[in-house]
């Protein structure tokens, strides 16, 4: 594809986003230098770059307007791309910017080391420039989703605050947990899940977690409640894994989708279910308890075809919400 076809393209895709500060991290100059043309010549000019860890941190602490956007290689001496991932995670100011991973490494172990971390995306050398030019698109994409999201937990935040006011929670609405350990936000699950395809990975490991009276519960319950009932789950499935190499996502709608990242996944839906409903016991939420504890529950595979395929992954998601093969409830 040509440079005049890319910006065309670009300005198309990425039209209502604004145009993302973006930092490239990486100890080799030749590569940074073709990334700054290359993001140059998709319309992102406003493009600074670091040799090494330290730098980058420098810059970030220095920067008056924060990055939009971080693009990170995983080796790189002294402290490497993974390391400086989670060393920004803990900056709140850059909490919640999308990380791209940059690596020659496409083994499952660095993949799920650097989502782990807190990347959002991981794109291996060497790559195409159109390859480039969709994450890079997905990176603001996911931007303007942070943004709404934040709006959304504001908007809530204010209708509690007056007890009253036209907002309401909608039923599909995502909802973020950010800082619950093995969470991870939709789209970032969806380059997970994708990254691990490219992998040799089958996610035949994917299980939801649904609640099953979540219909139920948003009917008669405020915004505020609704979203406590969704976040005491979340620190049900994030406690209930703990250890088991999981990751998992809200899907929206009262659904949680969970992925184990080893390939033995035959009796992982049953370990799920187990592990979920022993932690919804000590935690005091049981069935047929009253008010808000009465969350009913329903753990199984995500819905897929005969041979074995997902097909895409939105799809994969759509599905997950809608229908299971219901082990337990």
């Amino acid at each position: 594809m040509e440079t005049s076809m890319f910006q065309e393209e670009v300005s198309t895709r990425c039209k209502g986003n604004y145009q993302m500060k973006i930092l490239v991290v990486d100890d080799e100059p030749v590569l940074i230098d073709f990334l700054t043309m290359a993001l140059g010549a998709l319309g992102f000019e406003n493009v600074a770059s670091a040799r090494s860890a330290t730098e980058a941190l420098a810059m970030m602490k220095s920067a008056k307007d924060p990055f939009g956007c971080l693009l990170l290689d995983i080796q790189m001496p002294e402290m490497d791309g993974v390391a400086l991932c989670a060393e920004i995670r803990k900056n709140q100011v850059y909490a919640k910017t999308p990380i791209i991973m940059l690596t020659a490494m496409s083994d499952r172990k660095y993949i799920e080391t650097a989502f782990s971390a807190g990347a959002n995306d991981y794109i291996t050398k060497p790559f195409q420039i159109d390859d480039l030019m969709n994450r890079i698109d997905s990176a603001a994409r996911l931007s303007q989703q942070i943004i709404s999201a934040d709006r959304l937990v504001r908007q809530i935040a204010s209708a509690c605050q007056r007890q009253s006011g036209p907002f309401r929670l909608q039923f599909e609405d995502p909802v973020s947990f950010e800082n619950t350990p093995g969470y991870l936000d939709q789209p970032t699950f969806r380059n997970f899940i994708d990254r691990m395809e490219r992998s040799q990975f089958r996610h035949g490991g994917v299980v939801s977690v649904k609640v099953s009276n979540a219909s139920d519960l948003y009917e008669n319950v405020s915004s505020q409640e609704f979203v406590s009932v969704l976040t005491r789950m979340s620190s049900v499935v994030s406690t209930a894994l703990v250890g088991e190499n999981c990751h998992f996502t809200y899907a929206g709608s009262g659904c949680f989708l969970v992925i184990k990242t080893t390939a033995d996944n035959a009796r992982f839906p049953n370990e799920v279910a187990f592990r979920v409903k022993k932690e919804m016991s000590r935690q005091g939420l049981r069935h047929g308890s009253a008010g808000l504890n009465a969350i009913e529950i329903a753990i199984g595979r995500v819905f897929r075809s005969p041979a074995g395929d997902f097909g895409s992954i939105d799809e994969s998601l759509a599905r997950a919400r809608e229908r299971t093969q219901v082990l337990c409830a």
